[in-house]
């Protein structure tokens, strides 16, 4: 099955899996397992957060889209961590209005809603991360929950704001508390681990121009080299975005190993993408051995309209090993994109052995505009060689005819 066709087969893959999901106790003691499948042909499954009230009239669901971004809290940049219960609990930042962003807990109440916890981490104002918390991530590492988030200390759209990478942990998911650690030169307040001050980036260059880029951490252990690896953002000293790797030994010290050539745009095309220009929002899954490095460029879409098979704002490369260098790290190469438009922010939730995509609709080019920053959840179908399809989610299952049984994808964390 070949990508460039951009096609969905109509597969009708049946995952005996259990999702455990949350039933309404507090503890999370009390869960239920439900038959997931994967049916092309089933409606799709989407999550919402709650509605709220953004232009404070005291009348939700008439605010002012895009000047006032929208009747419920946006699930942009995200993260999924299973707790020992079973279930699953999301956390995200909300939307930024100028005011500041905070980091929102909710877990998975039933197949197709969530529950509204609280807010897991709001900004310190006397810190490195006064104004803003972006793009959580959470492992779980023996019995601790690590969130590594981006602080930053002025708003998205000031070209002088410094964004940095934050650590909190919890031992429930539900109290959170910076780590007390500061890592960062000249910053004040506890958490901040790792700034993206590297040769290959400009981040220890003159402020300004959007240079102090460091966002959007993703972690992993590497069970080859023994290592944690870090993968973020950054901007590239040809002025487009990259993602970058930090490697520890100890989630919290962290020293820069390169970057990945594959994910900045270079004009001549050789290795990487040829247009756009923004890689962020990093995540890797793992199939037979090889590493997917997804990453969201919201610079690079095309058309669907005018466009015949639109290129999607997710992109990803593959590698065979989870290491980088500062001369490009050649070992990633550009696979080109994943097979659904108009999503971006992409986390992979591992159920049972298989892989289900988290997908934040970004625009019209999902064919559910309306539904911005809801999340779609779809199954992941592996093809020959690098590529893969995916295809809708379904919790009714029923007697779904020709079983398939899809390759195991592992996202394990340790």
């Amino acid at each position: 099955m070949s990508m460039s066709q951009c096609c969905l087969a109509a597969c009708f893959a049946m995952l005996t899996v259990f999702l455990f999901a949350f039933a309404g106790c507090d503890d999370g003691r009390s869960v239920s397992a439900v038959t997931v499948c994967c049916n092309d042909s089933a409606d799709p499954i989407f999550l919402r957060s709650k509605t709220d009230d953004d232009d404070g009239d005291g009348i939700i669901l008439d605010e002012d889209f895009p000047a006032i971004d929208d009747e419920n809290d946006d699930i942009m940049d995200h993260t999924w961590i299973r707790d020992s219960y079973g279930v699953y609990h999301l956390f995200f930042m909300t939307e930024d209005h100028g005011d500041g962003s905070f980091i929102e807990h909710y877990r998975w109440a039933d197949p197709e809603s969530l529950g509204y916890v609280g807010t897991a981490l709001h900004p310190n104002p006397d810190g490195w991360d006064s104004h803003g918390l972006w793009a959580p991530h959470v492992i779980q590492h023996r019995d601790t929950y690590f969130m590594f988030y981006t602080g930053v200390d002025g708003t998205g759209g000031n070209p002088m704001t410094k964004q940095r990478i934050g650590l909190a942990t919890s031992k429930d998911l539900v109290n959170w508390t910076r780590y007390p650690e500061n890592n960062c030169p000249g910053t004040s307040g506890d958490g901040c681990i790792y700034e993206c001050d590297e040769c290959w980036t400009t981040w220890g260059g003159p402020p300004g121009s959007y240079n102090q880029q460091c966002r959007d951490p993703f972690v992993i252990w590497d069970p080859v080299d023994q290592r944690w690896v870090m993968f973020a953002t950054a901007k590239s000293l040809n002025q487009y975005g990259e993602v970058t790797v930090a490697y520890s030994d100890d989630l919290v010290y962290w020293t820069g190993a390169g970057y990945i050539d594959a994910t900045r745009r270079l004009e001549e095309g050789e290795g990487s993408q040829t247009t756009g220009g923004q890689a962020e929002n990093p995540f890797v899954m793992t199939h037979e051995d090889t590493h997917y490095l997804l990453f969201t460029d919201w610079q690079d879409p095309e058309d669907s309209v005018t466009t015949l098979c639109p290129r999607t704002i997710v992109q990803y490369a593959t590698s065979e090993e989870l290491t980088a260098d500062s001369t490009g790290s050649f070992n990633w190469i550009y696979r080109g994109y994943i097979p659904d438009p108009g999503v971006n922010a992409i986390e992979v939730l591992a159920i049972g052995p298989y892989s289900v995509m988290s997908q934040s609709i970004s625009n019209e080019r999902s064919g559910y505009w309306n539904l911005r920053r809801q999340l779609r959840l779809k199954c992941v179908i592996w093809g020959e060689g690098f590529v893969f399809d995916t295809s809708n989610l379904s919790f009714d299952c029923g007697d779904a005819p020709h079983a398939l049984s899809p390759t195991a994808v592992s996202t394990t964390r340790r």
